[in-house]
């Protein structure tokens, strides 16, 4: 039976076009509600429950996964632009990949694993066959990150079959105790499988899973990951029959983006409401432009009113620890005028700022608020939306009218 449905699984795998689905990722962060000194070791935590764990915050982020011969890619949603490591790179916190292949193949082909069957069980109206699982460090594809450097962890786990149709349902992974330069003792996976229809054929694909984090500080994360909006990708290429037709001849020529000085401020609404029940980090946000935007020594529109704005978010959390707080941070990118996009690099200006902007623009701007430090290596060129409330949701209005201050690129070369 086992080898039945390894067949099948890995002709589906190999068969398997490249694709994209949209993941909306689910965190919840916990920590003990009476820390415990000292602290026990991994091995301790995981054999016994070591105190009573409270919900410490949340955030959500949503992203593009492309997979291209078993090798996952991520992106912001909807940027349309893949690059490997791109995603691994610039979130923070617990995060894993690997249920779209990589599992199965250590587990079906792989050298170093053992086998064995384990029960019949009933789930749901189905009746599954559960077999364990065990995979050494050797043979593994499972990488966690330490530092900019991956290693390869053993693991072990369950796979439920379904006898009839020899499809895999149901996939459980636990690590081997993770090296110490992770910060993690251990770390759980349970994915949910099902055949989806991509292109012409029908794959086995994963529809949810969920993943747990113990953390050598007794902190422990649950990621909760649901996939969307799968579909086939093609690459794309123009053949020319003539060669001596040239690029003038074959295109016309497309308009150069515009360079938008800084020290200009401009009044911006927001197009669309952000409600911290359903965005995410990675959505895009819209502001349209309240007026039009003139250079302060010819007077000439540089902006025109009702420009569109867009940017994204990069953060969207709630903490639950005293002050309760919701975070949303956005960052804005690009302005378009007269249908042509432009880089668009400003910060957000305060209330307290905005006059002292306005007189000096390329002064230092006092400040007196409240300072919250963003996360290390997040962008200068981030606002933060910071509101403290024991309410269990908080939306950013449509039509919320912000002021922000043109800057100039903070990765480019200043003299």
């Amino acid at each position: 039976m086992l080898a039945k449905a390894r067949d099948n699984i890995l002709d589906r795998t190999e068969r398997l076009p490249n694709y994209t689905c949209v993941q909306t990722v689910d965190r919840k962060f916990l920590k003990l509600q009476k820390p415990i000194f000292p602290i026990p070791s991994c091995s301790e935590m995981s054999a016994t429950k070591t105190g009573i764990l409270k919900l410490e915050a949340t955030d959500r982020l949503r992203l593009d996964v492309q997979v291209s011969h078993g090798t996952e890619i991520g992106a912001w949603a909807g940027g349309g632009h893949f690059d490997e490591g791109t995603v691994v790179s610039f979130i923070k916190g617990p995060f894993g990949t690997g249920g779209f292949g990589n599992f199965l193949t250590d587990i079906f082909t792989g050298s170093g694993i053992t086998l064995s069957f384990e029960s019949e069980e009933r789930v749901g109206s189905l009746t599954l066959l559960r077999y364990r699982f065990r995979i050494s460090r050797e043979s593994s594809h499972y990488m966690v990150r330490v530092g900019s450097d991956w290693l390869a962890t053993g693991y072990s786990g369950e796979v439920w079959i379904d006898p009839k149709s020899s499809e895999l349902k149901r996939l459980v992974v636990q690590t081997s105790e993770l090296p110490e330069e992770t910060g993690a003792c251990v770390s759980n996976s349970t994915i949910e499988y099902a055949t989806m229809r991509i292109g012409t054929g029908d794959f086995l694909l994963p529809q949810r899973s969920t993943l747990h984090f113990l953390m050598r500080d007794m902190t422990e994360s649950d990621v909760a990951i649901a996939y969307s909006r799968c579909h086939q990708f093609h690459g794309e290429a123009n053949l020319v029959a003539d060669r001596s037709v040239t690029a003038s001849e074959e295109s016309p020529a497309t308009p150069e983006p515009i360079s938008i000085a800084p020290g200009l401020v401009l009044t911006l609404k927001l197009a669309h409401a952000i409600d911290t029940d359903t965005a995410a980090a990675g959505d895009v946000v819209e502001a349209t432009v309240s007026e039009a935007v003139r250079d302060p020594k010819s007077n000439e529109v540089v902006i025109p009113a009702h420009s569109m704005v867009r940017g994204r978010i990069l953060r969207m959390e709630h903490s639950l620890d005293t002050p309760r707080r919701f975070v949303i941070v956005v960052r804005l990118e690009t302005v378009e005028i007269h249908g042509i996009p432009s880089p668009f690099y400003a910060i957000l200006l305060r209330d307290d700022e905005k006059q002292a902007a306005k007189n000096a623009p390329s002064a230092l701007v006092e400040r007196s608020h409240q300072i919250i430090l963003p996360p290390r290596g997040e962008s200068p060129l981030a606002a933060n939306f910071s509101a403290t409330s024991k309410a269990k949701h908080y939306v950013l209005p449509r039509g919320l009218e912000m002021q922000w201050l043109t800057v100039p690129d903070p990765e480019s070369p200043q003299p």
